[in-house]
């Protein structure tokens, strides 16, 4: 089973030329892609849409032509945005010669975007902030040290492995519940 599997379910429902899931892609890809470009090349956010609708048309071409197919060496978005990191360089570089086409391989990405990830990070510290320091130990001994179960049970007193992994699941119940409160 390929990692990739809900990108190359939405790849066949884009080959067959449905409109509606065209649509679809374009609306859900358009903003991450303009986020992308105007923060990593510094390009105007008039510049950043034209660079999209180049990259489109190239992503078009190469899935209705069938140059694009499963199975993915990376998600659909990750081949996008390498696309548009090969128009992006071909259009604001006259010294390289480049070639007209689009390698079918899907162009990983040089940059995670690291905005997502602060803000991801942001979140997790205010919640682990409210989540209380008991629940906040055993979170941090067990996902951001990597101890065993075992070892958090010893570190904190606890008198069983297996009464450490129900503390777990209580502390990310209780995490659950901070992130579906409003």
């Amino acid at each position: 089973m390929s990692v990739y599997q809900k990108d190359e379910e939405r790849l066949k429902r884009l080959a067959t030329g449905d409109n509606r899931e065209w649509k679809l892609w374009y609306d859900d890809m358009r903003s991450p892609f303009r986020a992308f470009f105007m923060r990593h090349s510094a390009v105007s956010p008039e510049e950043a849409v034209s660079l999209y609708h180049e990259t489109m048309v190239v992503f078009h071409r190469n899935v209705t032509t069938g140059k694009l197919t499963p199975p993915l060496q990376s998600a659909l978005r990750t081949y996008l945005f390498g696309i548009g990191k090969l128009v992006f360089k071909k259009s604001h570089s006259g010294a390289y010669d480049w070639d007209d086409d689009i390698p079918d391989m899907p162009v990983l990405p040089e940059v995670e975007d690291r905005a997502e990830q602060e803000a991801q990070a942001a979140l997790v510290r205010s919640l682990l902030e409210r989540i209380g320091d008991p629940c906040r130990q055993i979170l941090t001994l067990v996902y951001i040290k990597g101890y065993a179960m075992e070892s958090v049970a010893t570190e904190m007193g606890i008198a069983s492995e297996g009464a450490a992994r129900k503390r777990k699941f209580d502390c990310l119940q209780k995490l659950r519940d901070l992130v579906k409160a409003p």
